[in-house]
């Protein structure tokens, strides 16, 4: 009878811990931690941000932190963030970083973006006699040249202090665009453009539904002005893209680069020396009145001028003090970044403002002038005929346009991309950044045809069909997840300007996050910075963006934008998800006789106390549990 019932008894644990083992695959193991304190989280209606916020508040109750969500509209958001102050944590998308990393404005103490409230306080150097964090930023804006080596690694050794010393956001995630084209299409790069992998471009045979393998057939709205000045919008900025170029390039990984100018020299932190090439050809005009025209000196002046004097966005060049011309070839620029202070100003975005400067043809608009002789007469009519029909010293010329339907752009024969007296000089190593070699001559492509569709429905309908070559497929996900298996087509990606985070609030009135008093574990670090740092381990960020963004979003590290790519240390410390590193962090923060064990309440699951009791009964021997069962009814006798 015994041995039975241990036979049973030992079928049942079996049984059980198969269950417990199964239950414990099934489910993630959840601790429940009393909280410590409550944070105040804030962001604003669209966008991610509330679905962010939900996931940090289950990742911050690991860690005994609870956290209070609050949803506003985007004006009331923002003034709780700059007027009121009066949050601990908040979630904000930042859009339009550009090609510098002078962030002044946003990490400084008294930027007009500083969200988070940083101050030299926190980290006062008296050698220095200021903050360190505010020390490399005022630095850094002030190093030339801007695009200097030493610079870069400036900003590099700024980002690592900052997101160690401070922590002042948790960086977020930047959002992709995407691009479809047939898999015959080889040579393109999404991230550089089709001008810049023009190149490189070839077919290699004939996809479904192509008609001519030498030229790219793509989508776009209809364009309206093409005059880089005045320009509306993409469409229009696409054609004067290709047909016009630019004084100096900055290619996609943000490093500046000799393009028309063969070079740019800093006489003085605050001028400027320009040299351009000659040789150059300008491409004919519409009306074919002026041939064999060459680039010099005299475009750039011009339109340097008409930047700052008439251009809808002329405040963007109001670093530009003087112009200078010095001979048919060279220029200087006199620089005054801030026109408030006495005296010369360096301004570090010089460069790369310089490198979205598209040169435009004096001889051709600068027919007439204002009365103080100098500012062009814009209501000329060949200034109307230019915005119909832009042409420059670019690869592209129009060759045809047809209302509401379609231009076609074709690369011109004398484009001094394509003479290697010019484009041999080493510091454009252009083949390797353009293309235009050997290949060229025989496979590349002559021309593109930019067809105007009203609507996405019909642009893939047509590239499905195959009479496009590419389309952008961004808000176009379940056809992008059938185009990845489609051995026809193939898929590329670029992450966007913008980047989101989790900001901080620095201030001493936030008592956690803002808490200025050093650690009683670790006294070179504050409560604050230890509370920081303890939630940016706590967030997993990649968990985030698998269930919210399908796994599809770049997880940012550093405290700008991934998509300035040359600035970014490489070497960045960085907060990926580890709860050990969470809680030693904790420890930090705690008050002594406090620990982070002791907040933590497990428990007894009851299928282990089921397997326990078998236990009991299994190793209990048979006379014991007789004995047992004889005491317990003298005892119930003696109770009656």
């Amino acid at each position: 009878m015994y041995r039975t019932r241990k036979a049973i008894t030992c079928l049942l644990v079996g049984v059980i811990i198969g269950l417990s083992f199964f239950s414990n695959c099934a489910i993630n193991k959840v601790e429940s931690i009393d909280p410590f304190f409550t944070l105040v989280a804030k962001t604003y209606w669209g966008g991610n941000g509330y679905d962010y916020l939900n996931f940090l508040r289950q990742h911050l109750a690991r860690i005994g932190i609870d956290v209070n969500i609050v949803i506003l509209d985007w004006p009331i958001f923002f003034g709780e963030l700059i007027a009121f102050k009066d949050f601990d944590i908040c979630y904000i998308d930042y859009s339009g970083s550009g090609t510098d990393p002078d962030f002044t404005g946003f990490y400084c103490e008294n930027g007009s973006l500083n969200l988070s409230g940083y101050d030299t306080s926190m980290d006062w150097d008296n050698e220095i006699n200021t903050g360190i964090n505010e020390w490399y930023l005022k630095q850094g804006s002030l190093m030339m040249p801007p695009n200097s080596v030493e610079r870069v690694q400036h900003y590099w050794d700024w980002e690592e202090y900052l997101m160690d010393k401070i922590c002042p956001i948790i960086p977020g995630f930047i959002s992709k665009t995407y691009i479809s084209s047939w898999s015959n299409l080889k040579g393109y790069n999404y991230s550089t453009g089709i001008r810049q992998s023009w190149g490189k471009l070839y077919f290699d045979g004939s996809h479904r539904g192509q008609l001519n393998t030498d030229e790219l057939v793509i989508c776009d709205f209809a364009w309206s002005e093409l005059n880089p000045l005045f320009q509306d919008y993409s469409a229009s900025e696409y054609i004067n893209d290709a047909c016009l170029d630019n004084l100096i390039w900055c290619d996609n990984d943000r490093s500046i680069w000799p393009n028309l100018a063969d070079s740019y020299t800093y006489l003085n932190d605050t001028t400027i020396q320009i040299h351009i090439r000659n040789g150059i050809k300008w491409a004919e005009d519409p009306d074919g009145l002026f041939s064999d025209e060459e680039l010099d000196i005299e475009d750039v002046y011009f339109t340097l001028y008409c930047l700052k004097t008439i251009s809808p966005d002329s405040k963007t060049w109001n670093w530009i003090r003087t112009l200078e011309k010095n001979d048919q070839y060279t220029m200087t620029i006199y620089i005054d970044g801030d026109t408030t202070i006495d005296g010369n100003q360096v301004y570090a975005s010089s460069l790369s403002d310089l490198s979205t400067a598209k040169i435009l043809p004096e001889h051709y608009l600068n027919q007439t002038q204002l009365p103080d002789g100098t500012t062009p007469d814009i209501t000329h009519t060949y200034w109307e005929k230019f915005s119909k029909n832009c042409f420059g010293t670019g690869p592209f010329e129009i060759s045809s346009f047809l209302e509401g339907i379609e231009t076609v752009l074709s690369i011109r024969e004398d484009y001094w991309g394509l003479d290697e007296t010019i484009t041999s000089d080493p510091a454009l190593n252009w083949e390797e950044r353009w293309g235009f070699g050997a290949q060229f001559d025989t496979e590349g492509l002559t021309q593109q045809r930019i067809r105007i569709v009203p609507n996405n429905k019909i642009t893939l309908l047509e590239y499905k069909a195959g009479r496009v070559d590419l389309i952008d497929i961004t808000n176009l996900p379940l056809e992008r997840e059938e185009m990845t298996d489609n051995l026809d087509f193939s898929i590329q990606s670029d992450i966007t300007s913008s980047f989101g985070f989790f900001g901080f609030n620095l201030r001493e009135s936030r008592p956690q996050v803002g808490d200025r008093y050093p650690s009683y574990f670790n006294p070179a670090i504050t409560k604050g910075l230890a509370v920081r740092k303890s939630i940016a381990y706590a967030i997993n960020r990649e968990e985030m963006n698998n269930i919210i963004h399908n796994g599809e979003y770049y997880i940012n590290n550093w405290p700008i934008s991934a998509k300035q790519q040359i600035w970014c240390n490489p070497d960045i410390i960085k907060y990926n998800f580890n709860l050990t590193k969470a809680r030693e962090f904790c420890n930090l923060w705690m008050i002594p006789g406090d620990t982070f064990s002791s907040k933590i309440n497990i428990a007894l699951s009851p299928l282990l106390t089921l397997v326990i009791v078998a236990l009991i009964i299994l190793i209990i021997p048979k006379k014991q549990l007789n004995n047992f069962k004889i005491v317990n009814i003298k005892r119930k006798k003696k109770c009656k």
